[in-house]
């Protein structure tokens, strides 16, 4: 369900890479009346029903629009149960679950119960019950730690919690594939399935996770954990490839001779995917329902060592009048420690006197430079003009309406842009008022690229709590920009011609991404940003038509699929929910 354009004569629809269009059928296409749509809109929430009824009955269609897409492209994460039976269907042994010919020949799955601890036996049954409902046929049966009688068909066999890992995948192929499994999970009726059409076409990975979630005492579903593809930063600050995980042998066989009950915790699985320095696969579909429980206590997070060596930052920030801005800017770079920095600022035609008298001191200091670049606003421009004449190993992009908070900021900053596997770095952003501005960028959200979860409050951790630790993303943004200098000059620094204001630093970080180099946000350096202060809202509005344009001729392909994002999570809310 979404908005079409008045005017619109044609509808593409494009396929993800790999599928022909003969395996796509369009069963209906149907066009709502205003009344229809409001309907829709009641079921999340009566009050946001009528104030779209009432948008559109004073003819701010505009405003009307763009909350409606919103409201109907997103369910609240609060309501997973009512969206999971929704998006949800019964398998169809007759049709698309049919067993295929080739399963037979298929890599074997070595299922692995953990039921050391297990209270009673029925999370026990539970378990058995939905793996002897798998479609996926290839398939044999380990129980760790348990005597309970097993009522199945299929031949089981059993191990001691202290006996040898190495019997769990014993007779197996060193390219089949190990479940484990701890008592109680309950595995989808496909899940096998699955993982093998998966696996096979990813022969460059030995280790695979899948999508979670839990059910609560009154069999609710809920706490869905619809993770990002592989990011081994997060990972190694806060661990989240959870229950669904899988191997193939050959991963495992290192740890042959360590007690099985050891293998089948859930931290030597988080070790043994933190420490591994090939692909790893994610397969983007829920696989496996736990137990609900109430979290656990915070994993403590691994922060980016600080580099050994003297790095130097050339800290480069564009301006143009506003000296209370600019003055509150240069007042936190005064506090900054180490003081390993320089300071480029770049004037862009300022000619209020209290910006000319700020700008004269400034120049007086030896750690700073003041370059005049009079004419038209052009950020990518003034940046690249800047970083030519930088001393710095790191440029640091800088709004000159940010204040940083904290005297390290820009030591963290350092430690991940000096990294050899990280291209840009981005900054906790937040409004005076405390509230959450930046944590990283989104593909795709809000129709090009937008912040998620923007506008919310002090404590707000974010969608599997990744606020909290340094992790991964698609790109930053260049109101607070680290890189370092090598690498920005590498890939010809700013799009100056298409990207003259906005997007400029998104399509940065994917040109960097293009090139090997990742983009990381990191919560250790906060920053207050008073969001467009300097140029106003109106010149972005009038730029922004433009600049998307060039935007979407280059990164169509990358907006479709932001890897960072789970492609079930909507892209036209700003707060993280699921896709309606």
């Amino acid at each position: 369900m979404g908005l079409i354009p008045e005017g619109t004569r044609r509808v593409s629809m494009v396929l993800p890479a790999g599928y022909a269009a003969t395996d796509f059928k369009l069963a209906s296409c149907e066009v709502l009346s205003l009344r229809e749509v409001v309907c829709q809109a009641w079921k999340g929430g009566a009050g946001k029903a009528l104030f779209v009824a009432g948008l559109g009955a004073v003819g701010r269609r505009g405003k009307m629009n763009s909350f409606l897409e919103e409201i109907l492209g997103a369910t609240s994460l609060e309501r997973y149960h009512e969206w999971r039976g929704l998006n949800g269907r019964e398998t169809d042994l007759a049709g698309l679950d049919a067993p295929r010919d080739n399963w037979r020949e298929g890599r074997h799955i070595r299922v692995i119960v953990n039921a050391v601890g297990a209270k009673g036996g029925e999370a026990l049954d539970e378990t058995l019950a939905s793996l002897h409902r798998q479609t996926y046929p290839n398939w044999s049966l380990v129980l760790v730690g348990t005597e309970a009688a097993y009522r199945g068909e299929r031949q089981v066999v059993r191990v001691g919690g202290d006996a040898r890992a190495g019997l769990l995948w014993e007779g197996l192929e060193m390219s089949d594939i190990v479940m484990p499994v701890v008592a109680g999970d309950v595995i989808a009726d496909y899940a096998m399935a699955a993982l093998v059409e998966f696996a096979s076409g990813r022969s460059d990975c030995s280790m695979f996770y899948a999508d979670e979630d839990s059910i609560d005492t009154r069999r609710r579903y809920v706490a869905p954990e619809l993770k990002p593809d592989w990011s081994p930063i997060l990972h190694q600050a806060r661990p989240y490839v959870g229950r669904a995980v899988y191997f193939r042998r050959q991963a495992l066989e290192a740890h042959a001779d360590v007690p099985s009950a050891v293998l089948m915790r859930s931290s030597t699985w988080n070790a043994l995917f933190a420490a591994e320095a090939g692909p790893v696969g994610h397969l983007r579909r829920l696989l496996l329902t736990k137990p609900w429980k109430r979290a656990e206590t915070a994993t403590p997070v691994i922060a980016a060592k600080p580099a050994t060596e003297r790095v130097t930052a050339t800290l480069i920030v564009p301006t143009r009048d506003r000296a209370d801005l600019l003055a509150a800017c240069l007042a936190g770079l005064e506090k900054t420690r180490p003081r390993d920095f320089d300071l480029v600022i770049v004037d862009n035609g300022s000619k209020e006197p209290a910006t000319r008298d700020l700008l004269d001191r400034t120049r007086m200091h030896s750690w700073a430079r003041v370059i005049d670049a009079p004419g038209p606003f052009n950020f990518s421009a003034i940046c690249n003009r800047a970083a030519e004449q930088a001393e710095g190993r790191v440029l640091v992009f800088l709004n000159n309406d940010t204040v940083a908070m904290q005297p390290d900021w820009l030591a963290n900053l350092i430690s991940w842009a000096v990294r050899p596997d990280v291209g840009a770095v981005g900054a906790k952003l937040v409004y005076p008022s405390g509230c959450l501005q930046h944590a990283g960028l989104v593909l795709g959200l809000g129709g090009y690229a937008a912040h998620i979860d923007n506008g919310e409050g002090p404590a707000y951790r974010g969608y599997l709590d990744r606020f909290t630790v340094p992790h991964e993303v698609s790109a930053v943004t260049g109101a607070c920009l680290a890189v370092e200098k090598e690498k920005f000059e590498a890939i010809g620094g700013f799009d100056a011609k298409r990207y003259p204001i906005e997007l400029g630093d998104i399509d940065l970080c994917l040109r960097l991404r293009q090139r090997g180099w990742k983009t990381v946000f990191t919560p250790h350096a906060v920053l207050t940003h008073h969001e467009s202060a300097t140029r106003g809202r109106s010149i972005v509005a009038k730029r922004y038509a433009k600049e998307r344009r060039h935007f979407f001729e280059s990164w169509k392909d990358a907006i479709l699929d932001d890897p960072c994002f789970h492609p079930a999570l909507s892209l036209t809310a700003r707060r993280t929910s699921l896709d309606r």
